[in-house]
C-alpha cells in the first residue's frame, strides 16, 4: 500500500482542474491538496477467475471495498536489452547539496552526461535485466491485484483516513487482517512558501506530523544547452543521498544524523544562491517522509506480508517562474510570456 498526500502542481496533476486553468492561461492555487491510495497485491496462487477485494474501515468514505482488478501471469522469455536502446546523452549534470544561502566548496559536483553515456548504459541494462527478472516479468506463475487500474482513476476524499480494520480477501491469496492507527494515517499536507533572499531562495514549510524527515530537491535547465541543475537539501554526495521508500524510524534517524534528510522539527532551507543563478527555471519538490507500517502473518497462520509506505509532497515553481504563475496581490495583469523564455513546465524534461 502507498498513501500519499499532493500538495500545489503534484496536487493540481492529479485533480486536473487547477492544471487546466493554467494551461488555459489562468493562475492556479498553490494550495489544493489531494490524496492518493495505490493498492497492489502480489501472489504466486493462481484461480481460475481471479478476483479480490479490499474492505476499507469507514474512515475512508468510499463504500465497503475497493476492488483489485486481478490478472494472472506465467512464465514468459524475459526481453533482452542492448545499448540500441538507450539514446546517446549529451550536456551535464551540475548538482548543489545544503541550505545554506552560498554553495560550499566543491559545488557544483559536475557529471559529464556524454563522459559517462558507456556505464550509464550498463547500469541501465543492468536495472532492465533486475526488472525481468522479478516474479511477474517471467519466469515464475503468480497473479497480480491493483487498485487502481487503468480504466479507473477515482479519487480519495480530502478527509479520508486508514485508521481502522482492512482486510483483503482473494480467492489466490491468504486472507489479509490488518488494523492502522492513527500513527500511520495519511500525513497532512504540506504547506511550503518560498521567498526570494537575495540571489538565494528561502523554503519555508510548517510541521507535518509524524513526519519522519524531510528532503527537498530543485531541478532545472542549465544556462547552457543540454545541462540539467540539480539542488538538494541533503548535504550528502549525490549518490549517498536517495531515501527508501519503505522507510523506518530507526533508519530515518540515521539519514538524520548524515544530513540526508532534514530534521522533523526543522521548517527552513535555502536554494543557494549559485543553483538558482544556474536554472533558467526551476521546480521544486519537497517531501515529507512517514514511518512505513510493516506487518506479517501470525504464526502458524499462512504466510503474507505487508508495508505502508506514506508519503506527503509539495511541488511548485522556483524563482524566475513563480512569477508567471503566482503574481503577487492586486496584479490582475497577465501578460503573455515572450517567445522562448518564462516558465513552460514542459520543457523542464
Amino acid at each position: 500500500m502507498e498513501a500519499l498526500t499532493s500538495s500545489g502542481m503534484g496536487a493540481m496533476t492529479m485533480g486536473g482542474g487547477d492544471m487546466m486553468k493554467m494551461m488555459m492561461g489562468g493562475r492556479p492555487s498553490f494550495n489544493a491538496t489531494t490524496r492518493q491510495l495505490d493498492l497492489r497485491l502480489q501472489s504466486p496462487g493462481t484461480a481460475p477467475s481471479p478476483s479480490a477485494e479490499h474492505r476499507i474501515p469507514p474512515g475512508l468514505a468510499m463504500g465497503a471495498a475497493l476492488p483489485l482488478k486481478s490478472t494472472g501471469f506465467g512464465p514468459a522469455e524475459p526481453p533482452q536489452w542492448t545499448q540500441e536502446a538507450f539514446p546517446e546523452l549529451k550536456g551535464r549534470m551540475l548538482i548543489y547539496r545544503g541550505c545554506a544561502e552560498s554553495a560550499g566548496a566543491g559545488q557544483p559536483e559536475v557529471i559529464s552526461l556524454q563522459g559517462l553515456l558507456p556505464e550509464q548504459r550498463r547500469q541501465a541494462m543492468q536495472a532492465m535485466k533486475q526488472m525481468a527478472s522479478m516474479p511477474w516479468a517471467g519466469g515464475s506463475s503468480g497473479t497480480t491485484g491493483r487498485w487502481p487500474d487503468n480504466e479507473e482513476t477515482r479519487g480519495v476524499p480530502p478527509q479520508a483516513s486508514l485508521v481502522g480494520n482492512h482486510l483483503v480477501a482473494s480467492n489466490y491469496a491468504p486472507e489479509i487482517l490488518f488494523q492502522v492507527d492513527g500513527g500511520h494515517d495519511f500525513l497532512a499536507p504540506v504547506s511550503l512558501t518560498s521567498t526570494a533572499s537575495g540571489g538565494a531562495q528561502r523554503l519555508n514549510w510548517q510541521t507535518v506530523p509524524t513526519a519522519l524527515g524531510y528532503q527537498a530537491m530543485a531541478t532545472g535547465m542549465g544556462r547552457q544547452e543540454g545541462d540539467i541543475v540539480i539542488w538538494t537539501s541533503s548535504e550528502a554526495p549525490w549518490g549517498d543521498s536517495t531515501v527508501p521508500g519503505d522507510l523506518r524510524a530507526p533508519e530515518a534517524a540515521r539519514l538524520v544524523q548524515r544530513n540526508v534528510l532534514l530534521a522533523p522539527e526543522r521548517t527552513s532551507c535555502t536554494v543557494s544562491t549559485e543553483a538558482m543563478a544556474a536554472m533558467r527555471t526551476a521546480m521544486v519538490t519537497f517531501t515529507a517522509y512517514g514511518d512505513t507500517l510493516m506487518l506479517s502473518s501470525p504464526q502458524g497462520a499462512p504466510a503474507w506480508r505487508l508495508s505502508l509506505e506514506r508519503r506527503s509532497t509539495a511541488t511548485r515553481p522556483l524563482g524566475e517562474g513563480m512569477e508567471m504563475f503566482d503574481p503577487g496581490p492586486g496584479d490582475e495583469k497577465e501578460e503573455p510570456a515572450e517567445k522562448g523564455g518564462g516558465f513552460n513546465l514542459f520543457r523542464l524534461f
